[in-house]
């Protein structure tokens, strides 16, 4: 076999493959951004639904609002038998976290917060106490540290702190979830581009392996000899 003629054929074979993994990859993406559109006005309807209707007053359990309130970041805190889960959290300012009440018998009281700040706790002070089902929640804007506890069970350990800085957002809780990179097809793409690379290689080793062992033969014709 000619070299002349092995080059064109791998060239064939390498562009061929180059040409079906592009495509495949554009096909991908494309489609990816049209999940991309189409899941997200699921979402956003699933969100209005749920939004609309109050699944707690419609159940019968109570539930209560602090200051502020608006469209920021959401941290949920569950409320558990002599413990508040978890119980240290870090937020940005403007971030409502929510108290959930999974066990009888507790409340919240405000040991110490920021000047400026009006968290108040649940209603009742010390003495009022809540059961499973109840929810509390409060928005907070001023920075610093907010430290707080359940009356019945403070010599229990059930304390809780929150801090509220530009840095923070740890510490766990319901926060808003990221979009998924496959949902977008990032991942399938960057899968094709892999197959691709490799199929390169393989390719290459194929075409270095044939001419490094056969060549130029003495008995091949053309080129005047």
């Amino acid at each position: 076999m000619k070299r002349r003629d092995f080059l064109l054929a791998a060239s064939g074979v390498a562009g061929g493959t180059a040409a079906t993994a592009s495509a495949a990859a554009q096909e991908t993406t494309t489609s990816g951004g049209g999940n991309q559109s189409g899941g997200n006005g699921t979402t956003g309807g699933n969100q209005t639904g749920g939004n609309g209707t109050s699944g707690n007053n419609s159940s019968g359990n109570q539930s209560e609002g602090g200051g502020g309130g608006g469209g920021g970041p959401t941290k949920t805190v569950k409320v558990v038998d002599n413990a508040f889960e978890p119980q240290e959290i870090s937020v940005t300012p403007g971030t409502t976290v929510k108290w959930v009440w999974e066990g009888n018998g507790h409340n919240i009281v405000v040991q110490n917060q920021p000047s400026g700040s009006n968290w108040q706790g649940t209603e009742g002070g010390e003495s009022k106490l809540y059961d499973s089902g109840h929810t509390h929640e409060h928005t907070f804007e001023a920075t610093g540290s907010y430290e707080y506890y359940c009356a019945p069970h403070k010599a229990l350990g059930m304390t809780g702190t929150i801090s509220v800085g530009s840095g923070g957002g740890g510490g766990g809780g319901g926060g808003e979830e990221e979009a998924d990179p496959e949902e977008m097809g990032v991942a399938f793409q960057a899968h094709y581009v892999g197959i691709a690379t490799i199929l390169m290689m393989i390719v290459s080793l194929i075409y270095t392996f044939f001419f490094l062992k056969y060549g130029e033969s003495a008995h091949t014709s053309g080129g005047g000899q």
